[in-house]
């Protein structure tokens, strides 16, 4: 597979491990037509993690930098993973929306910070219940349209993440793939796409891609739409496992995915 993008990276300005600048001439090195730019999004409950908020004009600044260091030989777009509860600064090509938290009378919740966070979310703030987080995450998710004006989903069910290593719910009960499909299909019915993330696999925590085959195969389904994504937090990880993903899109259906540019998505065959 001709790879002609990857639009969800991270750099050291927030919780990534090489320069914006490193990751750009990886992605040249590469041979990639267009890279994107993600940071996290500011939020004072993601503190460990985003981009703090004084250098939020620092990181839009330098990736402009890059972008026009590059033309004419590599597109650059300037996005952002924008949190539910993170602020939107003025000036990106595209914003990714993603839920990394759910609030319970003030306190945030971290949905993928670690095994030991989740089991201590579900127990302090939903009676141990498990299917009471995982509602109470993709409520937020059926919400990021509105709240971000996301151009994309972001890792749909990133509640999973720790699920295939260290089971702590049932991905095919009913309790929670009713609630899923039902979020899922509002956001198709919305016209926004989503993104199939490999950023999972590059951490070692998941063997496929968000999101997992069941939902994929029911986006499919619902006539939703795709792009593939790493969710690189290293210049190594760039692309990740892409024939992996667009095998599990071919197996559930889908003939082409999106790429993005300046003017917004196209579809290409996969």
């Amino acid at each position: 597979m001709r790879t002609l993008g990857d639009y969800h990276t991270h750099s050291t300005l927030d919780d990534g491990k090489n320069t914006l600048a490193e990751m750009a001439q990886a992605a040249l090195d590469l041979g990639l037509p267009c890279l994107g730019f993600s940071g996290h999004s500011y939020g004072p409950q993601d503190a460990d993690f985003c981009i703090p908020q004084n250098q939020i004009p620092l990181y839009l600044a330098q990736a402009r930098a890059l972008e026009a260091e590059y033309r004419g030989r590599m597109d650059i777009l300037v996005g952002l993973e924008l949190d539910y509860f993170g602020q939107k600064p003025q000036g990106l090509d595209y914003v990714i929306g993603s839920v990394h938290s759910v609030e319970r009378d003030g306190v945030y919740y971290p949905v993928d910070g670690s095994p030991q966070a989740s089991r201590k979310a579900v127990e302090e703030a939903f009676g141990g219940d498990w299917y009471r987080l995982t509602d109470a995450y993709f409520d937020l998710v059926a919400d990021l349209p509105r709240k971000t004006g996301c151009s994309w989903i972001g890792h749909f069910d990133l509640v999973t993440k720790f699920n295939e290593k260290e089971p702590a719910f049932d991905e095919s009960s009913p309790r929670y793939l009713n609630r899923a499909k039902e979020v899922m299909a509002a956001l198709v019915e919305q016209g926004v796409p989503f993104e199939v993330n490999t950023g999972a696999i590059s951490r070692g925590w998941r063997t496929l891609p968000y999101p997992g085959p069941a939902l994929l195969t029911h986006l499919h389904q619902l006539g939703g739409q795709v792009i593939l994504t790493s969710d690189a937090h290293t210049a190594q990880t760039l692309c990740f496992a892409f024939d992996q993903a667009a095998e599990q899109l071919r197996r559930a259906g889908f003939p082409h995915t999106l790429v993005w540019g300046k003017d917004g998505p196209r579809e290409v065959p996969l």
